[in-house]
């Protein structure tokens, strides 16, 4: 779950805080390197949906859970 959980988690995060300093946030600053290294994890890792269902696999399965 901490593989699926971890990027959710920073993205979330960051985009509130992207959200709170409004333009400010994305002009090359921290904040805007930290989104862009988590977009870059989340590709990297894998869409949400697919480690959900392979986390769903290694918890049930494989053959409780359809592709």
């Amino acid at each position: 779950m901490a593989k699926w959980w971890g990027p959710k988690l920073a993205y979330d995060v960051i985009h509130q805080c992207l959200l709170c300093f409004g333009h400010g946030g994305y002009d090359r600053g921290p904040m805007e390197q930290r989104l862009r290294d988590v977009l870059g994890i989340q590709i990297g890792d894998g869409t949400a949906q697919i480690m959900k269902t392979i986390i769903a696999r290694v918890r049930a399965g494989r053959k409780n859970v359809p592709a």
